[in-house]
């Protein structure tokens, strides 16, 4: 009888909590504002995402993450948005390489918290000279009020994390497309 109450039990929370999904790219864009778009910068239509690497993918029973896949059409939608991408990877002044180093999950929570952290590096192609080299490490909250499913908090959070982790990023490229000037 024992063994039939923790199967009903292990079953019940299997259908309330749900099963884990990806995040998903379109809420992971970093939106920019049309007075903030790059406009005849050494940025403008100039940065390739060439290679993004540290993403793990979700695996359904466990819990939500953010894949490799995912974050570059994140980054490349975001830096297109931004005016910033290239036509092509092999087009572009400059190459960015971005390795998410950690997203911090919660195992649980009512308001759940994620911080992704990111190593931006974009290097100038002709020369292989790096321009700008940046760990940036962004903190999103999601609340019970935004889902009631732990799993979907979960996924919100790390969805907002990476938009804003990419908004960063961003707003970094900008400053070296105004000044010119490597940030290390």
């Amino acid at each position: 009888m024992k063994k039939l109450s923790l199967a009903a039990v292990v079953i019940l929370t299997a259908v309330l909590s749900g099963c884990a999904a990806p995040s998903r790219v379109e809420q992971m864009v970093a939106q920019t504002a049309p007075a903030d778009r790059i406009l005849q910068t050494p940025m403008s239509n100039n940065v390739a995402v060439n290679s993004v690497s540290g993403g793990k993918d979700t695996n359904p029973l466990w819990v939500s993450n953010v894949g490799n896949s995912e974050f570059e059409q994140a980054l490349e939608a975001s830096l297109k948005e931004a005016g910033m991408l290239s036509a092509s990877k092999k087009d572009g002044k400059y190459v960015l390489v971005a390795t998410m180093e950690k997203l911090d999950q919660p195992m649980m929570g009512f308001n759940m918290t994620v911080t992704a952290t990111v190593n931006y590096v974009l290097t100038e192609r002709a020369t292989g000279k790096e321009v700008m080299s940046k760990r940036i490490a962004v903190p999103f909250t999601a609340k019970v009020g935004d889902a009631f499913a732990g799993v979907e908090r979960l996924r919100l959070a790390n969805e907002g994390a990476v938009r804003s982790n990419i908004g960063e990023l961003i707003g970094e490229i900008r400053k070296v497309g105004v000044s010119g000037v490597a940030l290390n």
